[in-house]
């Protein structure tokens, strides 16, 4: 656990919103769309991989759809379209 996911637990400082949060994963993950489902409470990505399959991700966090993305990157390269 970073700090900042110290003192956001502890709560010294209040999370991000989902929003701002949605536009950070956007700007590093550029070929993903990713929104928050208000629902859900959930962080949702979708994208397109080589070969023209859609490949989604659900995370409880931020941290969490990161390392599932990377993940998926890693795997899979992503499509030229």
């Amino acid at each position: 656990m970073t700090l900042t996911e110290q003192a956001i637990t502890n709560g010294s400082v209040p999370p991000p919103d989902p929003a701002t949060t949605v536009r950070a994963l956007s700007r590093r993950f550029p070929g993903w769309t990713i929104w928050w489902g208000e629902s859900t409470n959930r962080y949702w990505g979708m994208s397109r991989r080589a070969g023209g399959a859609f490949v989604s991700v659900e995370a409880q966090s931020a941290a969490e759809f990161v390392q599932k993305a990377r993940d998926i990157e890693y795997r899979s390269p992503q499509t030229n379209l």
